[in-house]
């Protein structure tokens, strides 16, 4: 196509982008001589390239920045440190600690782990945890860290094999952030235009008075590159996580459940009390549990009578009961609720359960443990129960299969367990062929006598509660909990991921 042809179908774009690049190859520099936004020129520079005008180079550079937390522990110090320094002889436990140093109960729980791996404290249970502070770690507390070392240097700076990079990302004190610099080579054809006049009149648009008069013939029209990349637009989908979750919530439906709702935060009283769990079970310790700073209202008198009864001495089932005094302030403190059968209790007071019934609830639930491949602190659970007359082990497990099966999943066994609330009780697991390995999948059981009295309940009812984000990630083909929930999710998987289906 001659010169004049392809300076007549430029872009006004094009046009005002030409002259700067007679001088400048670099976009920021483009886009300040051009007086342009960096959106327009870059659509300008790939009209051109498209033109075979010029060629668009794009260099990726890895840097590392400081997280707002690293600032802080720069200016400062790690706190480790903070952490080693408030430890003295007089040990008075954890939340004296956490009190003094001002640290946060995430990084109390990182400084552990990070200084026991240094060998830097001495820990020792009892009735609590002790801790005292050894000569590796009143050493590390007079030295300057490797760790300290790297942070007082300038940042951005460029990714290198420092090993403390890693360590430091995991620790979110440091992020790696790419960064991309745009420049352009001109090709011969570029090069002409650039030095080429490009003023005149280009139309856009064909009108009704042009057409009436005819001088359309006389005018220039800009063309349209109907082949130019654009930016991808992602339209709103329903995330793999939840779309799991409603494959679950399907076939709780299809076998005929009634789906529950309860709060995320709860008492003592309905998240541990009301179901007979004892007031000294481990779970209630705060290292399992996660406490609000008030208290909550416990419910009528008389079923909290009949609870405090059914602790303290078995009501009228037969039992001894836990045998030890039942207090309703331990009952009201307020939680983050950690199971959902908290809810399934709630049902069977609010509605005055003792018929034929099954309810099916999918739950978020928080705990405070460990984060690993198939644990999160906060996790999904299906919750469901059915009530009916003379229900067995055998009626549980064979509802555990048939649920499962409808999931397409069959490598499941069973085991016994514990539970405070349920006799007999029972886990089932499953095959993850993924990580070749047998994990846990259900909890569940028969409710006991003591547990149900208080609500007036003969029926028996099975229980149980599933984890629904361990399906959840067999459904979706992830490994780990935290590539489908949480702030390390891919982005790009969300938006171009398969529908998931059962």
């Amino acid at each position: 196509m001659d010169i004049k042809q392809i300076i007549a179908k430029l872009h006004p774009l094009e046009r005002q982008v030409l002259p700067s690049l007679k001088t400048e190859n670099k976009l920021k520099k483009i886009c300040q001589s051009s007086k342009l936004k960096e959106v327009e020129v870059m659509r300008a520079l790939q009209w051109l390239e498209n033109k075979e005008a010029l060629k668009i180079n794009t260099e990726k550079q890895q840097l590392i920045q400081l997280e707002k937390i690293g600032q802080h522990y720069k200016e400062h110090c790690l706190p480790e440190k903070t952490f080693l320094s408030n430890l003295n002889e007089d040990w008075k436990g954890l939340n004296v600690i956490t009190k003094k140093s001002k640290l946060s109960r995430e990084e109390i729980n990182a400084c552990l782990g990070l200084l026991k791996r240094k060998q830097a404290i001495e820990t020792k249970k009892g009735e609590t945890l002790q801790i005292t502070i050894n000569d590796k770690g009143k050493k590390l507390l007079q030295q300057t860290s490797p760790e300290e070392k790297f942070l007082q240097q300038d940042f951005p700076q460029p990714v290198t094999d420092n090993p403390l990079i890693k360590e430091l990302t995991k620790r979110r004190i440091i992020r790696i952030d790419e960064k991309k610099t745009i420049s352009i080579t001109l090709t011969e054809l570029g090069k002409q235009l650039s030095e080429q006049n490009l003023g005149g009149e280009v139309v856009n648009r064909l009108t009704s008075g042009m057409l009436k008069t005819g001088s359309w013939k006389e005018k220039t029209f800009r063309s349209y590159d109907v082949e130019i990349n654009v930016p991808k637009i992602s339209g709103g989908r329903r995330h793999p996580y939840n779309e799991a979750l409603n494959g679950i919530r399907s076939v709780f439906l299809e076998m005929g459940f009634q789906e529950m709702r309860g709060p995320w935060v709860e008492t003592a009283f309905w998240g541990m009390d009301s179901m007979w769990i004892p007031q000294d079970h481990p779970a209630r310790e705060a290292q399992d549990t996660f406490y609000l700073d008030q208290d909550g209202d416990l419910p009528e008198k008389e079923l909290v009578d009949k609870v405090k009864a059914a602790h303290e001495n078995g009501l009228n089932t037969g039992s001894t009961g836990h045998t030890e005094e039942w207090f309703p302030e331990v009952a009201s403190k307020l939680i983050l609720r950690q199971h959902s059968t908290a809810t399934t209790f709630r049902y069977l007071y609010s509605k005055k359960l003792n018929h034929d019934c099954k309810y099916f609830y999918i739950a978020n639930n928080f705990r405070n443990e460990a984060t690993d491949a198939t644990h999160l602190p906060e996790f999904g659970q299906a919750e469901g129960f059915i009530m009916g007359d003379n229900l067995s082990l055998a009626d549980l497990m064979g509802f555990i299969k048939e649920f499962y099966s409808k999931l397409g999943i069959t490598k499941i066994k069973f085991k016994p367990t514990f539970n405070p609330y349920t006799e007999p009780s029972m886990e089932a697991h499953y095959y993850n062929e993924k990580l070749g390995k047998w994990y846990s999948l259900i909890n569940s059981g028969i409710f006991r006598p003591e547990a149900l009295a208080p609500y007036g309940i003969t029926k028996s009812v099975i229980a149980w509660g599933m984890g629904s984000s361990r399906i959840a990630a067999i459904l979706t083909g992830k490994a780990k909990l935290k590539d489908i929930l949480g702030p390390e999710v891919d982005l790009d998987w969300i938006r171009n991921h398969k529908r998931v289906s059962l």
